[in-house]
């Protein structure tokens, strides 16, 4: 169904309209493009939990509940749904995947615990993330080398699952994009490939690129088929134009949307991440007891 692919600034968090407009948005948001696909070039199971929304949702919350203790299936699947991101029955789906791909591993309490390995790749990919988010906030510098500590690891993870549960619970600030990139499988890898490929370094949109099904169906696992009717509904929708074969560029009616949703990103790292800080400060603050 065709959907408006224009967004009121007026009805956006004012954080993400302030981001969008820092003279260094650009190029920290093709930086976290960039540097999400290359955690997921490097690492299989960050590639397959990264397939779409509901993927994502799932990993996280799966991380974030094993940091407090309480990681069951039942509950996981109750959280994802409750996101509304996903149906309880593709949660249940999904967390048998995550199972399968080695992201759960049974716990002798009868639960379950994220493995040693995911643990370490979200932590890269929190990392990853955090790069183009100190991009625009200097102070958050040294954050992503102070996450190798497991506790402040739980404490950034608790913080940005919190936000992200928090946000979910309300309207949607881009239900066009998320029906066109972010629900499709692999829609989140492909924004983040034309993302590169049809803007310039300012992040500012060119007159078009070459990006062939054929290549992007084999490198994020899809068929071609599965790429075309992605790209034909974002065209749909007024994110993409076709502008020749294998050729795309950015909808100058859509391509605000996106940006938006870039700056919602690195507004969302930033802000978990001067939360994190700040919780740092407090603790070293209290005075030791004699």
């Amino acid at each position: 169904m065709l959907q408006a692919a224009t967004t009121d600034p007026e009805a956006l968090p004012p954080h993400w309209i302030e981001i969008a407009e820092h003279p260094a948005f650009g190029t920290a948001a093709r930086r976290f493009a960039a540097n999400i696909l290359a955690v997921a070039d490097a690492d299989r199971t960050l590639a397959a939990v990264f397939k779409d929304a509901g993927h994502y949702i799932t990993a996280m919350s799966a991380a974030y509940l094993d940091t407090r203790g309480g990681l069951t299936l039942t509950l996981l699947r109750q959280i994802c749904a409750a996101t509304g991101l996903l149906t309880a029955n593709r949660a249940a789906a999904l967390i048998d995947f995550m199972r399968h791909i080695g992201v759960l591993a049974p716990a002798d309490d009868g639960g379950y615990r994220t493995t040693e390995a995911f643990q370490r790749a979200w932590c890269r990919h929190i990392q990853a993330a955090l790069e183009p988010a100190a991009m625009l906030d200097p102070a958050l510098a040294t954050l992503s080398q102070m996450l190798e500590d497991p506790a402040r690891y739980q404490h950034f993870l608790s913080v940005q699952a919190s936000r992200l549960y928090a946000l979910a619970s309300g309207p949607d600030p881009f239900p066009s994009l998320r029906a066109s990139f972010l629900h499709p499988l692999a829609g989140c890898a492909i924004l983040h490939t034309l993302a590169l490929a049809c803007t310039d370094e300012r992040f500012t949109p060119t007159d078009g690129a070459s990006v062939p099904l054929v290549e992007l169906a084999r490198r994020f696992g899809v068929s071609q088929p599965h790429v075309r009717r992605l790209l034909k509904r974002a065209e749909a929708n007024r994110f993409l134009l076709h502008v020749g074969p294998s050729r795309r560029a950015f909808h100058p009616e859509g391509f605000p949307t996106i940006r938006y949703h870039y700056a919602a990103h690195l507004s969302e790292m930033i802000q978990c991440g001067r939360l994190v800080l700040a919780g740092m400060a407090a603790e070293e603050s209290v005075p030791a007891l004699a």
